[in-house]
């Protein structure tokens, strides 16, 4: 008995997926016919293998909080704590975030989403002074070197920024330029 094969479904990379009773994490090496999974939470010794075709793999969803799950000041801290550590292992959405050594405001985050949107990253970030621009393109370029995407990057300015560049993207994101 012949069965038609299961069309399978591509998951984009960085997409949260269940199978084999667990949630999973897509990594840049999958294809349609092989996902390349680390579990969440887990670590490089914990990424397999799945063939769509012949294993459930569906979108992960998770229940939303309902007002007892609010916790205090120290719940919330700990949290944060948990996450940074969590996004060390690079299982997290961002796997650049806990390499940083700066606290991105809610608002920075939406170029790097934009940025990670695109197939080829093309964005003008054009804020008001004091804004946050450097977070914003150095956010960006740390991902993108982080998840394999960029292998460099080039920070076009006045030579009379160039040093304060160079400072900034080694200082907040371990970004070693040289000028």
């Amino acid at each position: 008995m012949t069965t038609a094969a299961q069309p399978t479904r591509q998951y984009a990379v960085g997409s949260l997926v269940h199978a084999r009773g667990r949630e999973w994490v897509v990594l840049p090496d999958s294809t349609a016919e092989l996902l390349v999974l680390r579990p969440l939470g887990g670590a490089d010794d914990d990424i397999a293998g799945v063939l769509p075709g012949l294993e459930t793999v569906v979108q992960a969803t998770f229940a939303l909080p309902t007002p007892s799950d609010l916790g205090d000041q120290q719940a919330a801290g700990l949290l944060r704590t948990a996450l940074r550590i969590g996004f060390r292992s690079g299982a997290g959405p961002f796997r650049s975030l806990a390499s940083i050594a700066v606290d991105p405001r809610p608002y920075q985050l939406v170029p790097l989403l934009m940025a990670l949107r695109q197939d080829t990253v093309r964005l003008l970030i054009a804020d008001d002074v004091g804004i946050g621009k450097t977070v914003e393109a150095g956010l960006i370029a740390a991902e993108l070197l982080a998840q394999g995407d960029a292998r460099g990057l080039v920070v076009l300015c006045s030579p009379a920024l160039a040093e304060q560049w160079r400072a900034e993207l080694y200082g907040k994101f371990g970004v070693d330029a040289r000028l």
